[in-house]
């Protein structure tokens, strides 16, 4: 199991020279806020066959997510061009070689300061001869509903450490109703009521069985009790759930 430091954050720009508004004041950064999916990736014309997320945060920083680790960087998008300042940091999760040499690939085409060019929501990234096109996340890949879907754990944070599920686990979901979310954790029975407010949902975990189970079970049962409790907070993007506590607590889930 590998440890990685959590996620920063991200930015882009528009295409060509960035228009200006009123008295010459740059106009609002039409990439700032957005994350972009890999409809077509392609190399001399012939298609390569993997996926790629690029997020532009609020503070100026471009993600990328190709197949297996997360970069990210400073990025200045002015001049038609997306220039990484101080190249991209990643994280350190291992992965097959074809999942770590696809990580290369994109880091090689974002650290060439790569032309872009935004046209009807649709965005073109271009590096000699190679070429990401891609669309806004919401129309690829739109968020998935809480209630009604199964979600599967795979990622369990401590504050600003997060660490994976161990290959090979049980796998442990969380299915909420509208009422009741009930967790298979493969030992104990975990079920609670529930409430929304916003972003926010309120849980009243039921009484627990007490039966000690293997680690690795106990592990992922453990996560989920140490969160679900009182009012924490959740955040839906596409097929991923973040469920977080005050205490600084999380889980991080995908849909099935």
């Amino acid at each position: 199991m590998r440890r990685l430091l959590l996620p920063l954050l991200l930015v882009l720009s528009a295409c060509g020279q960035p228009p200006t508004g009123d008295a010459g004041a740059p106009a609002p950064d039409p990439l700032r806020g957005r994350t972009f999916l890999a409809t077509a990736i392609t190399d001399d014309d012939k298609p390569r066959d993997m996926e790629l997320s690029l997020e532009f945060t609020d503070d100026g920083r471009l993600i990328a997510r190709a197949s297996c680790n997360m970069m990210q960087g400073k990025v200045d998008t002015s001049d038609g061009r997306l220039v990484i300042d101080g190249g991209l940091a990643t994280t350190d999760m291992g992965c097959d070689p074809a999942r770590h040499e696809q990580d290369a690939y994109v880091a090689d085409v974002l650290g060439a300061s790569p032309s872009w060019q935004l046209d009807d929501d649709r965005l073109t990234i271009t590096a000699g001869t190679t070429r990401f096109e891609l669309a806004p996340r919401e129309a690829v890949d739109p968020d998935r509903e809480l209630a009604g879907t199964t979600w599967e754990l795979d990622t369990l944070v401590d504050a600003e450490v997060a660490s994976s599920m161990a290959a090979g686990a049980q796998p442990v979901t969380l299915v909420f109703d509208g009422k009741t979310v009930v967790a298979d954790t493969h030992c104990n029975g975990v079920r609670g009521d529930y409430t929304i407010d916003g972003n926010t949902i309120s849980v009243d975990l039921g009484p627990m069985t007490k039966m000690a189970c293997a680690p690795e079970i106990m592990r992922g049962e453990n996560a989920v009790v140490d969160v679900l409790r009182g009012k924490v907070t959740y955040e839906i993007t596409a097929d991923r759930l973040t469920i977080t506590n005050p205490s600084g607590k999380g889980i991080q889930l995908h849909a099935r």
